[in-house]
């Protein structure tokens, strides 16, 4: 099998970029970024948005929130064959994981500074009595990051294979 290596870096070039981001997002798991603050200013209308399903929904809403947003665009813009955006939206969502992690792992130690006074996912751990499984539902998360990430790697291949199948 002969790679063509000028057509491999065309294709890859953003994947290869995004890739090196990602990886220091997870060397450096729990530093505060300008990311972070998106997914802040996604999280927070999560608990309103959800709160209409109940208390559970309400604590739970903004990790949904920061799940499906960036979920849901990386599907659409898939659907519409538009390769570097869906990979952004995935690198995204990989990120929101990684956040995600660092809130959940702090259910137990409460040192994280928390905009409204209730810690989330301590809320929820306690009443599902799974706190003592804050850390391990936390590489969960990390462990949805690079599954993200390798998702949006392979996103030019399966678009690729996509338009293939259509010839």
């Amino acid at each position: 099998m002969n790679i063509d290596l000028k057509e491999h870096i065309r294709q890859y070039w953003f994947s290869y970029l995004l890739s090196i981001v990602a990886i220091y997002f997870l060397i450096n798991k729990g530093t505060y970024t300008f990311l972070d603050f998106l997914d802040l200013l996604i999280h927070e209308p999560g608990h309103f948005f959800f709160g209409i399903f109940g208390e559970f929904m309400q604590f739970l809403g903004g990790t949904l929130m920061q799940i499906l947003l960036p979920l849901i665009m990386a599907i659409l813009f898939f659907i519409r064959t538009q390769k570097y955006w869906t990979q952004i939206f995935l690198f995204w969502l990989g990120h929101n994981f990684i956040n995600i992690s660092v809130y959940v792992e702090d259910a137990n130690k409460m040192k994280l500074n928390i905009i409204g006074g209730a810690h989330d996912w301590n809320w929820i751990l306690n009443k599902i009595n799974m706190i003592e499984y804050a850390e391990e539902i936390s590489l969960f998360f990390v462990f949805l990051a690079l599954c993200s990430f390798l998702v949006m790697f392979f996103v030019p291949y399966f678009l690729n294979n996509y338009y293939e199948s259509l010839t």
